[in-house]
């Protein structure tokens, strides 16, 4: 499968009211930029996301994705969200948006079936 980036997921986890991301950085992964563009009565509005394919050769574990909660960065970053209270998480995750711009997973597609080298993860990230 063709790759063209690496990127770092963080999984959205929730235990009861704590509300946690789990940093998962992956190495070798398709990345696509989509712009896409929304034409209302007011005017033109430009929206970015992204086309992520994860082949299944570059995880270690499947993956427990969660539509509409879990993060995407493109290039692995270090950077962790604090979520230890409403407010540290509410700081980690604007100061990750102001330094990465991270998207969030709002489809998953998953084809886990044929042979290893073509398993694999679609996710639509806005």
């Amino acid at each position: 499968m063709f790759t063209n980036a690496d990127a770092t997921l963080y999984l959205y986890r929730e235990d009861g009211k704590n509300v946690s991301y789990l940093r998962q950085p992956i190495e070798e992964v398709y990345w696509e930029d989509v712009r896409q563009s929304t034409f209302l009565k007011t005017g033109q509005r430009d929206a970015a996301s992204a086309l992520l394919v994860i082949p299944f050769e570059s995880l270690t574990d499947p993956l427990m994705l969660t539509q509409g909660k879990d993060l995407v960065v493109k290039g692995i970053i270090e950077d962790e969200i604090d979520g230890n209270t409403p407010e540290t998480l509410s700081q980690s995750l604007a100061a990750l948006k102001e330094k990465y711009h991270y998207l969030t997973v709002t489809t998953v597609d998953e084809y886990l079936y044929g042979s290893e080298s073509v398993q694999h993860y679609e996710l639509s990230c806005k």
